[in-house]
């Protein structure tokens, strides 16, 4: 893995409008051997592992068909699951907070003539949101190999649906880009 992204995504150009690419795309994920592992609404869908390849850093791939300025879109987004990217959400904001309010204190403390304990407060959080850092990208990196595996699962859903780039006016760059694999840079 190359490069490290926040819920790293992809684009791809659609021939269909949105409501159809997306009746067709659920259509042949119900038909596929992936059926258990996904789960579809309007024009969203979901990609999960099986349960038995799941581990705390896999990774699940949520795909959204929009119109696009140029015709119809499909975007996909890897992300943890809701729970753990909910807890670590949480725990940015509190580490984050716990930074900023010792930083705050500190410097008023400092500013009063007082002793400055409430440095501590950002001795311990800028370090704690580089801990955080370094466990998502770990966790990115584990899962690289099941990202690849999300993804290879949406390339056969997607036969004769691509749009040929020189129609929706992308540039040749973005079109390879949108087909690069995840975490390829």
């Amino acid at each position: 893995m190359t490069s490290l992204r926040i819920r790293p995504t992809f684009t791809i150009p659609l021939s269909l409008d949105p409501d159809e690419a997306m009746a067709l795309i659920r259509t042949r994920l119900q038909g596929s051997r992936y059926a258990e592992c996904s789960r579809s609404r309007g024009r969203c869908a979901d990609l999960y592992l099986d349960q038995k390849a799941r581990k705390l850093w896999s990774p699940y791939l949520s795909i959204q068909v929009e119109e696009g300025e140029n015709g119809t879109i499909l975007r996909g987004r890897y992300g943890p699951h809701p729970e753990v990217w909910t807890l670590f959400m949480f725990l940015y904001a509190a580490v984050g907070f716990l930074a900023v309010m010792g930083l705050m204190l500190g410097f008023v403390q400092w500013q009063s003539g007082m002793a400055p304990w409430g440095f501590r407060g950002f001795y311990l959080g800028v370090p704690g949101l580089a801990l955080l850092y370094w466990i998502s990208a770990t966790g990115q990196h584990l899962s690289s190999h099941q990202m690849q595996e999300l993804r290879d699962r949406i390339d056969p859903l997607l036969v004769d649906l691509r749009q040929d780039p020189a129609e929706t006016g992308v540039r040749r760059e973005e079109a390879i880009e949108s087909r690069d694999r995840p975490g390829q840079g």
